[in-house]
């Protein structure tokens, strides 16, 4: 091979690499629970970066194998292989996770059980196509390079890979830019630093709710203040507290929140039967900040996963009271692993007793994530009955995840009524594969509703059943386009955060409704009003007490950036970002009548008084400290 001969041929395969660089994320962006709403500029980002990195390797191996072609021809190839076979796997991992995955879930995502579930005959077989269709490029490149002189040599390739790398550096406005980039340009910084993705300018960790015009973090309502017909549990009983925390399950599919007929009919039951919360947002969109809302009351964090990346604070939350007041066991269980976000450390330092999948019948039924919700339950029940009273605990399901496996001991096929729609940008023809995760995952909510059913059934013959407040939610939204719909950004936010919140006890009267709005956040002061107990915990307020003027619920969606705060008459949208001095700003502003779920009027022009409040008590919260 001569010194042209190798030029041409790399030149050829580069092509070719950027070509499947092109096709890999074309299917990214089909498939992805979560695309861009820029779909060109997306598109064209990625390119950038594969430009960037094919063109630097070319120039360098060019220079430095100078006197050996064939040398340099081959170290281009094993580089345009890895290029394109780690954009295929990180592709791969955003539709799998739906989202950039962080330092916790490469852990996890390197466990035998959790590769042998999740690889199956499509990602074998894309795969297998990646690296036919780039040897099949290297083959014809090789074959070309003998009959067509090249266009460029190290100078041009150096020029070329200095001006991709400067378009790359650029801070473009493209909508979910981090999905886009290159794994070899964004993955070192997400493992060496977990909070990297999430840092809107070094906040600190502990986020307030806020009153609109609100200028410092708000003063809980005082505790003990509750309407004089809230309904509490007998004068002197210490009732056990179990949280039932579903993954991923949202109020838009169930039946009792106005969804869909027959998907969800325990879950239906429970809240007819016990104390709906009509309209309740999760701070944030990971389950750590849904179960740290539960037991401490407090909001997501722009800046971190406080459980997992600050597993010592706080201290003065629902486990900490109850145990002073002399609750004696305390459980978590997850059909998972516990090491997952770091649970054991968060968990172990409380005084919780842990049981994740590693204590499960083997034997039980799994999916890629874990064994089977209804093995969850089963467990439960198990452990609950060998815990001294009065306990509280948590358990914790995980099939209702993606890739959205139903289980093998699923009893009752859930079949959607339609068929799903286009997912959150519409593309001609494409509807129907946009819309792949919905009809999946409304089968497996079917089946979570199964194991929360399977649950009461076995927990009604329990001595300890009488005797027990349960509090039955989800952790947080997916973004997955509803049913027969495609969402606009101010639905798809709604989609994120508005989650089942339930509170269900033989010990109370049930058959009522909350309004809201209000946040997983307010359960802890909840329960201690149910309780009858006059400690205070957190940051959220009792749901039957006092609503304090003006109050904004805020949601956090770290994937968007974007801050969600509603209030009873309007619901406010904006995306957050530092300013060249690090101060935070509210960009990407809207505003809609809190009726308007369709969200088809921005009021953001119209209001500008009202959109200046709700971007004040923003800004407060996310700049507050502790």
């Amino acid at each position: 091979m001569t010194r042209e001969e190798s030029v041409s041929f790399i030149e050829g395969l580069g092509t070719a690499a950027l070509a499947c660089g092109l096709v890999i994320r074309l299917r990214l962006h089909a498939a992805s629970p979560l695309p861009s709403a820029d779909p060109f500029r997306w598109l064209l980002a990625g390119a950038v970066d594969d430009l960037a990195l094919l063109a630097t390797g070319a120039a360098a191996f060019l220079l430095f194998f100078r006197n050996r072609p064939r040398v340099a021809s081959a170290a281009f190839a094993t580089l345009a292989f890895l290029v394109s076979l780690l954009t295929f796997l990180w592709s791969e991992a955003l539709v799998y996770f739906g989202h950039p995955p962080r330092r916790t879930e490469f852990a996890i995502g390197w466990d035998a059980s959790f590769l042998a579930k999740s690889i199956d005959a499509g990602f074998v077989l894309r795969a297998a196509l990646v690296l036919a269709v780039l040897a099949a490029a290297a083959a014809f490149a090789a074959r070309r390079a003998r009959r067509v002189a090249p266009l460029l040599a190290e100078r041009g390739l150096a020029i070329l890979a200095l001006s991709a790398w400067v378009l790359a550096a650029l801070p473009l406005p493209v909508h979910l830019r981090l999905t886009s980039r290159h794994p070899l340009l964004v993955l070192p910084g997400l493992i060496r630093d977990p909070a990297a993705a999430r840092s809107v300018g070094g906040a600190p960790s502990f986020r307030r709710l806020q009153a609109p015009g609100a200028s410092g973090p708000r003063v809980p309502a005082p505790a003990g203040l509750r309407a004089a017909d809230a309904p509490h549990v007998p004068a002197g009983l210490r009732p056990n507290v179990v949280f039932l925390l579903l993954e991923g399950v949202r109020s838009e599919e169930l039946g009792a929140w106005g969804g869909l007929k027959g998907l969800s009919p325990r879950l239906d039951d429970l809240a007819r039967r016990g104390v709906r919360v009509d309209n309740a947002y999760s701070p944030g969109t990971h389950t750590p900040e849904g179960e740290l809302a539960l037991w401490y009351g407090l909001l997501a964090s722009p800046r971190s996963l406080i459980l997992t990346e600050e597993p010592d604070l706080p201290r003065g939350g629902l486990p900490e009271i109850l145990a002073r007041a002399g609750w004696k066991s305390f459980l978590w269980i997850h059909d998972g692993d516990q090491t997952f976000y770091r649970r054991d450390r968060f968990y172990a330092a409380r005084g919780f007793r842990l049981i994740d999948g590693r204590d499960f019948d083997p034997n039980e039924p799994r999916t890629n994530w874990g064994y089977s919700d209804k093995a969850l339950m089963r467990a439960a029940v198990r452990a609950f009955d060998r815990l001294e009273e009065p306990f509280a605990a948590m358990a914790l399901t995980v099939s209702n995840h993606h890739p959205f496996q139903v289980p093998d001991d699923a009893t009752s096929p859930y079949e959607p009524p339609a068929a799903p729609g286009g997912g959150f940008v519409n593309v001609p023809g494409l509807s129907r594969i946009l819309g792949l995760h919905t009809g999946p995952m409304l089968k497996t909510i079917h089946y979570t509703d199964e194991a929360v059913g399977l649950f009461f059934d076995l927990a009604r013959s329990r001595p300890w059943f009488e005797r027990t407040i349960f509090v039955i939610s989800g952790d947080h939204g997916l973004p997955i386009a509803p049913l027969g719909s495609t969402p606009t950004p101010h639905r798809f936010a709604a989609l994120r955060h508005q989650v089942p919140l339930v509170f269900f006890s033989p010990l109370l009267a049930g058959g009522l409704t909350l309004e809201g709005p209000a946040s997983l956040a307010d359960v802890p002061a909840t329960l201690l009003g149910l309780i009858g107990m006059k400690d205070s915990a957190g940051d959220g307020r009792d749901l039957f007490g006092p609503e304090p003027a003006g109050r904004a619920v805020i949601a956090w969606d770290d994937e968007g950036r974007t801050v969600t705060a509603a209030t009873r008459d309007f619901v406010y949208h904006a995306v957050l970002a530092p300013d060249g001095s690090g101060t935070i700003r509210a960009l990407e502003e809207s505003l809609f009548a809190a009726g308007d779920t369709a969200g088809a009027s921005d009021l953001a022009a119209r209001e500008p008084e009202i959109l200046a409040r709700f971007r004040a008590s923003v800004l407060a919260w996310a700049a507050s400290s502790p």
